[in-house]
């Protein structure tokens, strides 16, 4: 590539390519835009949970090869969890700028980061929907890839037996649903025993629609200030029986390689909101050279030469763990 070599310049430096990708505008995902899950970023690529007295905790993290944090207390046990890595391989070939140098031109910088910056953007909404199937997993009990491989069994690493799945009968005209619902909450609040400030179920378009649509339901909000939604289309959210019910939209970017839907169609997955550390997302560093050992950024980017000097390698990454600390207080409602 003739000319004054661009890449050399501060605006492709690793410090501003990571920069640029957490500052670009992504679709978030609907679990991530409720703020359930606290995130924070850790120094090392190994997070742990620790069980105390039958209560989930967190733990500090502290330098590899360095001494671990101390207590007197008994009957405690750190569980822990490694961050996964994910990376998205691109390129910027010198014929994909050959058409816009000009010697000395500051307008050469702006047009080939342009190319750099929505490729970038590109693979960092992708980043930011394979963070949104990992809380998926997590309000489930079972964080997965996205084709299927399961990355940790929260109930087994926690020694916990998965709660029954509740089925709302919503097939059934006479099922009273608000006393099925109750009972679900009573239940999560029972495994919880904390203090928290309300319920959310992210729902499959089936069960969310018919359980606007049953009778009991209707009832219900008819004797109070539903009446005029009723006459409506069926919305996305609603109150019903105590608990917030989140439609959760399915598509080509909220399913799996196999083409199932994050949530399935007739089922809801419920959780308790407000309780502080119960769900958590962890950032680990990079695996580069200069991120080891610094406080993990939710994504990371970086170019460097090829080998034949026809372009540049381009790479965003993500190392990211979700994870929810208690597990027994999740809940799976079906349909039928």
């Amino acid at each position: 590539m003739p000319g004054m070599d661009v890449f050399n310049d501060d605006a492709f430096s690793l410090v501003s390519l990571t920069a640029a990708i957490n500052a670009e505008k992504y679709r978030p995902g609907q679990i991530g835009a409720t703020g359930i899950f606290n995130e924070d970023g850790v120094t090392t690529t190994t997070v742990f949970v620790e069980r105390r007295d039958g209560v989930l905790g967190l733990v500090e993290p502290t330098e590899r090869g360095g001494p671990g944090e101390t207590t007197g207390d008994d009957g405690r046990e750190a569980v822990p969890f490694r961050v996964p890595h994910y990376q998205r391989d691109d390129a910027v070939l010198a014929d994909e700028v050959q058409n816009v140098r000009a010697f000395g031109s500051e307008q050469e910088l702006e047009t080939v980061a342009g190319r750099v910056n929505r490729k970038l953007a590109r693979h960092g909404q992708d980043l930011q929907m394979t963070l949104e199937h990992q809380r998926v997993g997590a309000i489930k009990g079972i964080v997965t890839s996205k084709g299927g491989v399961i990355l940790e069994n929260l109930y087994t690493r926690f020694g916990i037996a998965t709660p029954a799945a509740v089925s709302l009968e919503l097939d059934v005209e006479t099922t009273d649903v608000g006393s099925v619902v109750d009972g679900v909450r009573h239940s999560i609040e029972d495994s919880l025993d904390a203090a928290y400030d309300g319920m959310h179920a992210f729902a499959g378009r089936d069960l969310h629609s018919a359980l606007w649509r049953h009778k009991s339901v209707k009832e219900t909000l008819l004797s109070h200030a539903g009446a005029v939604q009723l006459r409506m289309a069926v919305p996305d959210v609603f109150e019903f029986g105590g608990i917030t019910w989140e439609r959760y939209r399915t598509g080509a970017s909220a399913s799996t390689d196999a083409g199932g839907a994050y949530i399935a169609p007739n089922e809801a997955r419920v959780v308790p909101v407000g309780v502080p550390d119960l769900f958590i997302t962890r950032f680990a560093p990079a695996d580069y050279e200069d991120t080891v050992n610094t406080e993990g950024l939710p994504l990371y980017a970086r170019q460097y030469a090829m080998q034949n000097g026809k372009g540049r390698h381009l790479e965003a990454q993500m190392n990211a763990i979700s994870i929810c600390t208690r597990p027994e207080t999740l809940r799976r409602l079906t349909l039928t």
